[in-house]
């Protein structure tokens, strides 16, 4: 409407209310009747349907995935595959993995299998002993012959002698002399002997120390071949367990909600495929302004209605408030203060839309009436019929005897539409709607009764 034409509008209205003040005729108003009954104060938000949880189906490593075959709005139940990925590389690289564990524990079983060694030590064990007689009799044997050299030099010594004094014959001083000699060649050889045998006892000593220690490096070897096999099987873990992942099924039994790819295509890790959410567990989510937030309980009553939702609301009740609230911008770019509100449906929403042939589902936009207090068999009135005066206080118009009274009243629970009256209006009481400014006590006025406002 333009301006001129409110211009006129108003212009007619304050005329014609002037007219019938200056006439003394009637004045006509619109009245409402106060009556008994039940009024609830409610916030009123814009909010959206949502799911407390959603399941997301995403790429478990860099791959290609093949067709995804399920589609959206499908019912799927828990452990369907509903992606999965080409797994010819991996299937390669298990391969490998395996092999490798393979030979490492067939190193291993080499490294620890020592039979060759334990029977050489034994072996040579056998020969220690053995030898350690022979050495022993080798040395008995030089101290005889020792004995025997000292004994032959002895004698050459005394027969010399006798020899000096003419009392024994050359030949036998010649023989005395070569059994000398003789003894003293058998005792450097019985030494040699010893000393040889000695060396040979020390050699198989040594040989022993040998095995010993390469027995020692083999089970050094052993122990590091047993964590490259561990660490070979760690890898061939993680491979199976890629391969096991490759294959995506649905975690829970539920509906496909949102479906990214179609195609076989290259994905990096991480990129979601689909998401998967319980319908059945429908929840409504709402941003209410922080200075209403208190005035809400968890289990408050709740309608919630929308073309989303069809022709009847149907009801919910405060499941959870959000503890900390955020900033948000308005339509108008003012900036608001909101907490985040989450309602559940009643357990017969589905039963309800099912007969309104309606399917709900999530990010579906609605309205919801948060009823924050409820009287019943109270004094209510309509909304519009109050008004302040000067001070602040409520007032409203009454009709007694088609002449206006003006009453101070006290409201109680209000809402957009209708207000308690604790005290000043009666049931019965008609009250004038949207009373005009001009409008005095004891004005006579031709009241019309407005039943539906």
């Amino acid at each position: 409407m333009s301006r001129k034409y409110i211009l006129i509008f108003v212009f007619a209205v304050v005329g014609l209310g002037s007219y019938f003040f200056l006439s003394g005729a009637p004045l006509p108003v619109d009245v409402t009747v106060a009556e008994t009954g039940e009024i609830k104060a409610f916030i009123e938000e814009r909010a959206k349907t949502s799911l407390p949880r959603i399941y997301r189906i995403a790429m478990p490593l860099d791959g290609r995935i093949l067709p995804i075959t399920v589609s959206e709005d499908q019912a799927v139940t828990k452990g369907q595959v509903v992606a999965t990925m080409d797994t010819s590389d991996l299937d390669a690289e298990i391969a490998k993995a395996k092999y490798r564990v393979e030979q490492f524990a067939k190193k291993i079983i080499e490294q620890a299998d020592n039979r060759l060694e334990d029977n050489s030590l034994m072996q040579f064990d056998e020969f220690l002993k053995s030898m350690d007689l022979t050495v022993e009799a080798a040395s008995k044997q030089q101290e005889a012959s020792k004995a025997k050299w000292q004994f032959s030099r002895d004698e050459f010594d005394r027969k010399y002698a006798l020899y000096q004094k003419k009392a024994l014959s050359e030949s036998e001083l010649n023989e005395s002399d070569l059994f000398r000699k003789e003894s003293e060649i058998d005792y450097q050889k019985d030494i040699l002997t010893w000393r040889s045998l000695q060396a040979v006892q020390s050699a198989m000593q040594i040989g022993k120390i040998s095995i010993l220690k390469y027995k020692e490096k083999k089970e050094l070897s052993e122990a590091v071949l047993q964590e490259e096999r561990k660490e070979a099987l760690s890898q061939l873990e993680q491979l199976l367990r890629d391969r096991k992942r490759a294959t995506m099924r649905s975690p829970i039994n539920g509906t496909i909600l949102t479906k990214n790819y179609s195609n076989e295509r290259t994905l990096p890790a991480g990129e979601i495929l689909l998401e998967i959410g319980r319908l059945e567990n429908l929840e409504v989510e709402a941003d209410v302004l922080s200075q209403y937030v208190g005035n809400i309980q968890v289990g408050s009553l709740v309608d919630i209605e929308g073309p989303a939702i069809g022709t009847q609301p149907v009801q919910g009740k405060v499941k959870r408030i959000y503890p900390k609230g955020f900033t948000k911008i308005s339509s108008l770019g003012v900036e608001q203060q909101r907490v985040k509100v989450i309602i559940s449906f009643n357990q017969d929403i589905w039963k309800q839309l099912k007969q309104q042939n309606r399917d709900l589902g999530t990010d579906f936009r609605v309205r919801v009436k948060i009823y924050t207090k409820i009287k019943k068999d109270t004094i209510k009135v309509s909304r519009a019929a109050l008004f302040r005066n000067g001070s602040g206080d409520w007032q409203a118009f009454l009709v007694r005897n088609n002449k206006t009274v003006l009453v101070d009243v006290e409201p109680g629970v209000m809402n957009d539409f209708d207000a308690e009256i604790r005290s000043g209006v009666k049931a019965g009481d008609q009250l004038i709607i949207a009373p005009s400014m001009n409008l005095t006590p004891g004005q006579y006025v031709k009241p019309n009764i407005i039943k539906n406002l």
